[in-house]
């Protein structure tokens, strides 16, 4: 908005000298409301974060965020292939729905041993007082063996063996469909990271110099009356927009590569990597 402010003080001036127009006057004050009803949007859209922000962060009272200063640009180069082969070691949903399918292995040979039958050994030792005429009486051990066969495996155990059995299969098929789409993510988001530095790399080296030169040529033709006002302003706000456009390139870049290390299960391999 401040650069706004400037350009309307400069229409401003120019009509009040008689060199320009109350139409570019309007115009700059157009602008400037509408980047300023862009900003309270996106202030409302911080609020809502700094609240979600301080949600996950378990904080009692509300504490304000201080915003990341300037972003560096993630200068990533990357061996696909050894990323893939990194979150198939690494990959903690991997290794959770691997602990699955072993727990499910475990419970179909609990299920076969539910066909056996159960024994169970009991032995007891008594210790006697004398009787009501005065003779010791002695003490004694008992001890029993108590079998409990299943006769009815055809009901119950079948029925556990079946539902253990069918557990298990849906745990390796997870484990195997999660093997299988594991590499395909990587090379997704390393495809993505890749096109956004090149995007990045476009706006922040030629497209964003490029607007500047644009505005400053533009600004100085409109202050000698060669360029109309609309012209100018266009060329001053596309500056803005595509410092903007930067940005978001920038931030996407630290998402995918947020999300591709949530992938290997920890933090990218250092060689090969570098922030710039």
């Amino acid at each position: 908005t401040n650069l706004v402010r400037e350009l309307l003080q400069v229409a401003e001036t120019r009509y009040a000298a008689g060199s320009g127009l109350q139409q570019d006057v309007l115009e700059a004050q157009v602008e400037l409301s509408n980047l300023l009803d862009e900003k309270i949007v996106l202030e409302r859209q911080r609020s809502v974060l700094e609240d979600r922000l301080n949600e996950l962060l378990n904080r009692e009272q509300f504490a304000p965020v201080t915003p990341p200063g300037r972003l560096r640009f993630p200068d990533l180069t990357f061996d696909a292939k050894a990323l893939q082969a990194l979150s198939l070691e690494r990959n903690p949903r991997l290794w959770g729905r691997r602990a699955e399918a072993d727990q499910a292995a475990v419970e179909i040979d609990l299920a076969k041993k539910e066909y056996w039958p159960d024994m169970d050994y009991k032995l007891a030792y008594g210790q006697r007082d004398k009787d009501f005429t005065g003779r010791d009486l002695p003490d004694f051990v008992t001890g029993s063996v108590t079998v409990n066969i299943p006769l009815w495996h055809k009901t119950r155990q079948d029925r556990q063996l079946e539902a253990a059995r069918k557990r298990s299969e849906a745990a390796a098929k997870s484990f195997r469909n999660l093997v299988a789409v594991l590499p395909h993510q990587v090379d997704s988001l390393v495809s993505e990271i890749r096109n956004f530095q090149e995007n990045f790399r476009l706006y922040d080296g030629a497209l964003v110099l490029q607007a500047e030169q644009w505005a400053r040529t533009s600004l100085a033709a409109y202050n000698v009356g060669k360029v109309e006002f609309d012209t100018m302003i266009r060329a001053q706000i596309r500056v803005l927009r595509f410092e903007l456009q930067g940005d978001r390139y920038l931030f996407t870049i630290y998402q995918k590569r947020a999300e591709l290390e949530e992938i290997l299960g920890g933090p990218l391999p250092t060689q090969g990597s570098g922030d710039r």
